[in-house]
């Protein structure tokens, strides 16, 4: 019995450090593990894909969240804040419709964005200068939704699935948009700093 009095805060210590532990590398595993599930559960290759671009563009559209917020959060420029509430909205949106139509389809999704694309937001939020904080966040919304488009395009003429192509056709016309926008603040943002 005393032994087992000795083992017990022991084993209790180990399981709480695997749990935090775990908890840490949640997000950052979150993708891979999506990626494992799917390709585990698809046993075509096309399903495999559309999988991959489902999960793909979940993580992309965290990321975007993310970005919309920072610049709410943090630019000067009255523009970028309504841009950045506008694209928060409509992403929020969009990735409820990813997420419904993961879940239809049983495609395990991440919980996260992509690490790459968190550490461009930290980059991008340890930035000084208003300015160069304002170009550098429309660049960077300009360049991920011209490499969103990009992808939603390819899928759409890849895929058979009909609920995926009904998905990306309601998208694109949402995401061209906001590329307008985004496009159209950058100009004005390198227009202003000449």
């Amino acid at each position: 019995m005393r032994k087992l009095l000795y083992v017990i805060p022991v084993v209790a210590t180990m399981m709480f450090a695997a749990c935090e532990n775990k908890k840490d590398q949640s997000t950052e595993d979150s993708n891979e593990a999506a990626t494992e599930a799917n390709d585990e559960k698809f046993q075509t290759n096309e399903a495999e894909k559309d999988a991959d671009f489902i999960a793909e563009a979940v993580a992309s559209n965290i990321a975007e969240i993310e970005l919309a917020q920072l610049g709410v959060q943090r630019s000067d420029n009255a523009d970028i804040k309504e841009i950045g509430k506008t694209l928060e909205n409509e992403h929020n949106k969009l990735l409820k419709n990813l997420q419904d139509l993961a879940a239809k389809k049983t495609i395990s999704i991440p919980a996260a964005g992509e690490d790459n694309d968190r550490k461009k937001i930290e980059n991008l939020n340890k930035e000084d200068d208003i300015k160069d904080f304002n170009k550098e966040w429309c660049k960077e919304l300009v360049d991920r939704h011209e490499s969103t488009i990009e992808k939603f395009e390819k899928r759409l003429q890849d895929t058979a699935d009909p609920d995926i192509k009904a998905f990306i056709n309601e998208s694109l016309p949402e995401l061209r948009s906001h590329l307008a926008k985004v496009k159209a603040c950058h100009e004005r943002m390198a227009d202003a700093s000449k």
